[in-house]
């Protein structure tokens, strides 16, 4: 009898398993991270928390001031760069940018090979961040922002970060009025998007209320018009008149490449992604809303 029970316990301890190698019982995962299912268009990904799941490189690569050796972070448990390995190794000493790596798959990073042009890096626990001192600092996309953009006409930004009042080009490239640019905060605390030649209008509002404060900027030309968006609230949106940028600079955080060095940025950045096209409405207010809930904005 135990036999004949045995025997049978086997077969269907056979079938049942047999029947769940079959069958998925498990439903699909949803995307754990932003960017998970947004690659289409992208031009890069920069950021001190991971974007997307499978991106299993470093964040950032820093220069220790301290003797100069150079060393990659990645990112914690929690999703954001490893401040505490970062503190651990400075030893109290002042670290530098050289590389804010591209999570896209691209390979799009933002470099500083030169030391004396390399923006701090802050190790803020909840929020770190890295900051140029206006005069020469910045990082460059080696791509140029032909690429980067539709051929100087559509893009998309979407940036956490802080703004300082200073006649500074935060972002992209200029020369003269051909420029794909952001001025963030000028010295009259107005923020100023010029995606094409200057000077379009509306190009412009007052930011003065943000310097200090840590914020989600939106930036995006569509065929025919310039938008910004600070924390989901539409600023900017109105008709470009004005041509397509037509120049071939790299594009650069922390200046707008191009000829007028002087005006380097004392922004303070913390995420930075960009597409070529301008994106859905649902499409950016998710992004958005994804960094503001993250960052605590």
């Amino acid at each position: 009898m135990k036999l004949r029970f045995f025997f049978f316990f086997v077969i269907v301890w056979s079938f049942c398993t047999g029947q769940i190698a079959q069958y998925n019982h498990f439903p699909t995962i949803k995307p754990s991270h932003i960017l998970d299912e947004k690659l289409d268009d992208i031009s890069f990904a920069l950021s001190f928390r991971i974007l997307e799941s499978d991106y299993e490189g470093p964040l950032v690569r820093l220069r220790r001031a301290s003797d100069d050796v150079e060393l990659d972070f990645y990112h914690n448990d929690n999703d954001i760069v490893d401040v505490d390995a970062i503190n651990t190794w400075r030893s109290g000493a002042n670290v530098y940018v050289v590389t804010w790596y591209d999570q896209s798959g691209l390979g799009r990073n933002a470099i500083q090979p030169t030391k004396s042009r390399q923006p701090r890096f802050y190790p803020n626990t909840t929020k770190p961040y890295f900051q140029g001192d206006g005069s020469d600092d910045h990082l460059e996309v080696q791509t140029s922002i032909q690429v980067v953009t539709n051929s100087g006409v559509n893009g998309t930004v979407f940036m956490v970060a802080s703004a300082t009042k200073k006649s500074q080009h935060t972002f992209g490239v200029l020369r003269g009025v051909n420029r794909w640019s952001s001025h963030m905060n000028w010295s009259n605390n107005n923020l100023y998007f010029d995606p094409g030649i200057c000077c379009n209008n509306p190009r412009y509002y007052s930011n003065g209320a943000s310097v200090g404060v840590w914020k989600q900027y939106t930036f995006f030309k569509t065929n025919t018009h310039v938008v910004a968006r600070l924390n989901g609230v539409e600023k900017i949106n109105g008709v470009h008149t004005k041509g397509r940028c037509t120049i071939n600079d790299n594009f650069t955080i922390g200046w707008a490449k191009g000829d007028q060095s002087y005006n380097h940025s004392t922004t303070l950045f913390q995420e930075f992604i960009m597409y070529s096209t301008d994106v859905s409405t649902a499409y950016y207010q998710e992004i958005e809303n994804n960094a503001m809930v993250f960052w605590s904005l």
